[in-house]
């Protein structure tokens, strides 16, 4: 049987009275739920409001509120401190390391294309003691290489680059070298050309790469000696608005208690004030000696290096044009640019040491740069004279005197000097100022990091001692209205 119901169908149920008292209850329930969840809360908010309109809570609210500034502005300059510290070690440990790396890597390169061309002006085997130069310049431009290759930066792909075309071309360089001294014991002329050859890629391209890679190490040395040395201002400012902010509390406080001093809030502004002057110390120290003294001290070393190596090339200039008989003016040139980069490093290395600036690498007198640069300037004067016998020499077309001068190193008592003997000379002065300058930089650094010791330790101290300090002093305060 069909029960009875509506003749069409309905659109929409409509809820019949049972339905709507269960509605009502529900929604009943669910206003005394949402009641009870924020009663709690809002009578929490009028109750701490109360509070804080009141005089102690005023109170209570400027301790909380100075307690949280000094603690940000300790745990700032801390983290700084820290940051500062670790940035000077990873310069002190990595990246002035690889920058002499370069160094290294620049110098015994052209050293080494140096020895090898003199070994060519006369025909016949080296000499035992040329090839041993030649080797350990280029066992150590070797280990150079491998060490900067150890320390390049995943985010530097033109310092990798530049490594990778040294390390490349280096084994062709060396085999070119050796295929040159088959043919001159073999007395074959092809044997110059192979030297030839050889000197150019060595000058044309290895160089070039390792001059790059010695002045992109240089500059990251410098920028970061320069960010790490600069006052730390940001987190100061933090410290002295902590500062302030205690001395217009303590204000407040006296406005409201009638009392000048609070000796609390007094302990608490006496240490960060002495939080202040010991990172302003140490921000002098680091500046004064990691900076400025690290700098005064790296302009030598600069001028220091690259005349060395332009003194290199000089006398590889030199022995090239005996080896191809020309007496044109590239070697004249060569000498003159030289002339004039030695001189200006060492009146470089005369005017740092004028202002007071140690580049002995803090070593004894009996080293001292003074003595060096004035060996220099002796050996420079000798290197002119004897280069003026030995373009006169090739002019004349007298190869035997040219090639004399040109590769005795080892003079007899009273003659007069030569040109490899004074360019010899010159190289180790060079060399002597340039490892004194290099080792008064480090000791710059290390000085500059021994003046960040402890800072971030003692500052978050300060500033722990500090805030309690203010709940010590605001306790009294406090309990005069309980």
């Amino acid at each position: 049987m069909i029960p009875e119901g509506p003749s069409e169908d309905a659109w929409l149920d409509r809820a019949g009275a049972d339905v709507r008292t269960n509605i009502g209850v529900k929604r009943a329930r669910w206003r005394s739920t949402v009641s009870e969840a924020f009663s709690s809360p809002v009578a929490s908010v009028r109750r701490t409001y109360s509070f804080l309109v009141t005089t102690p809570g005023k109170m209570f609210a400027v301790t909380i509120f100075l307690s949280v500034a000094i603690f940000a502005a300790g745990y700032s300059m801390s983290a700084s401190a820290t940051e500062r510290q670790d940035g000077l070690d990873v310069l002190l440990t990595e990246t002035e390391p690889l920058s002499y790396s370069a160094h290294d890597l620049y110098t015994n390169l052209s050293l080494a294309d140096t020895v090898a061309t003199s070994g060519f002006v006369r025909p016949g085997v080296d000499s035992q003691t040329t090839l041993d130069r030649y080797y350990a310049a280029i066992d150590q431009a070797s280990v150079a290489a491998t060490q900067s290759a150890s320390g390049i930066d995943p985010k530097d792909p033109e310092v990798a680059e530049l490594v990778t075309t040294i390390q490349r071309e280096l084994p062709v360089y060396t085999a070119m070298v050796e295929t040159a001294r088959t043919n001159s014991r073999m007395g074959n002329p092809v044997g110059v050309t192979y030297m030839t050859n050889a000197s150019g890629l060595m000058r044309g391209d290895i160089l070039p790469a390792a001059s790059k890679l010695f002045q992109l190490t240089g500059d990251n040395v410098a920028e970061q000696q320069t960010r790490l040395t600069t006052p730390q201002w940001v987190p100061l400012s933090g410290l002295l608005a902590a500062v302030l902010f205690l001395v217009a509390a303590q204000w407040w406080l006296w406005r409201r208690t009638r009392r000048r001093f609070n000796r609390g809030f007094l302990a608490a502004t006496a240490m960060m004030v002495l939080a202040i002057l010991w990172v302003g110390v140490s921000n002098l120290a680091t500046w004064q000696t990691g900076g400025r003294g690290f700098q005064e001290a790296s302009g030598p070393w600069d001028s220091l290096t690259n005349a060395r190596i332009l003194a290199q090339e000089a006398q590889t200039t030199e022995t090239l044009a005996l080896l191809r008989r020309e007496t044109d003016a590239e070697p004249t040139a060569a000498f003159d640019s030289m002339s004039h980069a030695v001189t200006s490093a060492i009146d470089d290395v005369e005017a740092a040491r004028a202002e007071g600036v140690n580049l002995d690498g803090f070593s004894s007198p009996a080293t001292s740069a003074d003595r060096q640069a004035a060996d220099v300037r002796a050996a420079l004067d000798d290197w002119s004279g004897a280069y003026d016998r030995y373009l006169a020499a090739l002019s004349a077309g007298d190869y035997d005197t040219a090639a004399y001068l040109s590769t005795t190193t080892s003079l007899a008592p009273g003659a007069e000097p030569t040109t490899a003997s004074a360019a010899g000379r010159l190289d180790n002065a060079l060399s002597e100022l340039i490892d004194g300058a290099r080792t008064s930089m480090r000791a710059y650094i290390a000085d500059g990091l021994a003046a960040t010791t402890l800072v971030a330790t003692a500052v978050l101290l300060l500033a722990f001692l500090a805030v309690v300090s203010l709940w010590l002093g605001i306790r009294a305060r406090l309990q005069e209205y309980l």
